[in-house]
């Protein structure tokens, strides 16, 4: 999920916010973000809610992200709200620091595994953001979120092949040690197959 907090950033933003962001992001240094579903919408980006709204020389954000991976951990969040009601041309992308006043947290959802990393719902009260904090330019959060996702589909592969690796690995391990009826029961056909 850095990657995807990463991507608006890397392809997106001027030379200035590159040079300021991208060197710790991509060294590990800070962990981002990506704040797109919601609890009405889903991943369903056209129909979010989340608005921010142009106020003075920045933007005032107010509304809710779900299963947000890092909510709560992260260093920076990668927000995709509404800018107007011109559907998915009303859509814009911001990069909103961890720490920024009006940002908040609901408690971490209980996962049955990938437990190391938090997720959580991620709220915008009254947030305000400086005009350099908005990524692209508005009206390109729908295509930045959908480019970002097109190339963060396969880092989720790998993870999801990386765990069931793990899983098998363990299991194989364990079928090794574990003795029943005087055997390991990796030599049980039904196991060790």
């Amino acid at each position: 999920m850095h990657t995807l907090s990463c991507f608006p950033v890397a392809f997106y933003a001027d030379e200035k916010r590159r040079a300021e962001l991208l060197p710790d992001m991509l060294a590990g240094g800070r962990l981002g973000a990506y704040c797109l579903s919601e609890p009405n919408s889903g991943s369903d980006a056209a129909a979010l809610t989340t608005r921010a709204v142009r106020d003075g020389d920045g933007y005032t954000v107010d509304g809710v992200k779900a299963w947000i991976t890092h909510g709560g951990a992260a260093d920076f969040y990668t927000l995709m709200a509404r800018t107007s009601d011109d559907g998915v041309r009303g859509i814009s992308c911001f990069h909103v620091p961890a720490g920024t006043a009006g940002l908040s947290f609901g408690k971490p959802e209980h996962k049955m595994g990938l437990r190391s990393s938090p997720t959580a719902q991620v709220r915008f009260d009254g947030l305000r953001l400086p005009p350099e904090a908005l990524t692209g330019g508005e009206g390109q959060g729908f295509r930045i979120a959908m480019s970002a996702l097109d190339g963060g589909r396969l880092g989720i592969a790998a993870c999801a092949v990386g765990v069931a690796q793990a899983a098998l690995d363990a299991a194989t391990a364990y079928a090794a040690e574990r003795r029943q009826f005087g055997s390991r029961i990796i030599d049980f056909q039904g196991v060790g197959f």
